[in-house]
């Protein structure tokens, strides 16, 4: 089942350290590029965290959130200032005289900067342990929705490809009164040129002949079929194939231009625009499978 790079992903987990919040976000993008968003006390974990993302989604661009709540690490831990508080006593002993009345110590403990706030290192293993859990419910989520995506899109590309398939009968029905309009032109223009004593039947066969075969395109059509055969093929595999779907409309497309300019037929030329407009949609599409 091909997987789309759309997706979002949420995870929440709880431990010693804190809270752990993981939001996931997945969008289009021609290689996996992973970008964490965290704080500095998680960043030893951002290697490890890039590697579990990356072991799941090949391509794309990946943004990783993640938010550490009620922890000792971002709420840090209060540290007396010693020489802050002297000079504050010191101040108070020069006004004492002028003040009615006691200082409270809970008036004393308000005053701004008498302390400082340490963040005390926690052990990294033990932010893993949390941080991941909440990593792995964020990806699977994430990838539930890309796969759900993918699903719909791979309905959509079927359709679009039966769709093909129908515009390619029709040249191919149309391919075969290309001869006999060939010959319908040549034979005007021999007519206009030569008296009919002058015209040699079996050279006029050999000149249709010629025209026809530079004119053919069974083998594009051959070739196109084939292309649309694979391509449905790999709308089952369960690998990374975004890369490979829009090489295959690379060569459909090739196939469709060399179709319009062999087989000079204003008919079959206005099927091979339908052709050519067809497989814009597919590219578009196939831009964000992973």
């Amino acid at each position: 089942m091909i997987a789309s790079m759309t997706g979002f992903g949420k995870g929440v987990a709880e431990g010693e350290v804190g809270r752990v919040i993981v939001e996931m976000r997945s969008v289009n993008g021609r290689y996996g590029d992973v970008m964490v968003r965290m704080p500095r006390s998680l960043s030893e974990l951002e290697s490890r965290i890039k590697e579990r993302v990356l072991s799941v989604f090949t391509r794309g661009r990946l943004d990783v959130s993640i938010t550490l709540q009620d922890a000792a690490s971002e709420q840090g831990l209060p540290v007396l200032k010693p020489e802050v508080l002297a000079a504050y006593l010191k101040g108070i002993e020069e006004i004492r005289a002028d003040i009615s009345g006691d200082i409270d110590l809970m008036q004393i403990a308000q005053l701004p900067q008498l302390f400082t706030f340490e963040v005390p290192e926690l052990d990294s293993e033990a932010l893993w342990k949390v941080v991941s859990v909440a990593l792995y419910q964020a990806i699977d989520a994430c990838r539930a929705m890309c796969l759900a995506e993918g699903e719909k899109l791979a309905r959509d590309l079927r359709t679009r490809i039966s769709l093909l398939d129908e515009f390619l009968q029709r040249v191919e029905a149309l391919a075969p009164e290309r001869v006999e309009t060939v010959r319908t032109r040549l034979e005007e223009k021999l007519a206009q040129l030569l008296t009919p004593e002058q015209i040699d039947e079996s050279r006029l066969l050999m000149e249709i002949a010629l025209l026809a075969d530079r004119s053919d395109i069974t083998e594009e059509c051959v070739r196109f079929h084939s292309h649309n055969a694979q391509f449905l093929g790999m709308l089952d595999r369960s690998e990374a194939v975004g890369r490979r779907l829009n090489f295959l409309l690379q060569e459909m497309l090739r196939e469709a231009n060399t179709m319009g300019s062999k087989a000079g037929d204003a008919t079959i030329a206005h099927v091979v625009v339908d052709i050519k407009e067809e497989i814009e949609k597919l590219k578009e599409q196939v831009q964000n499978i992973e």
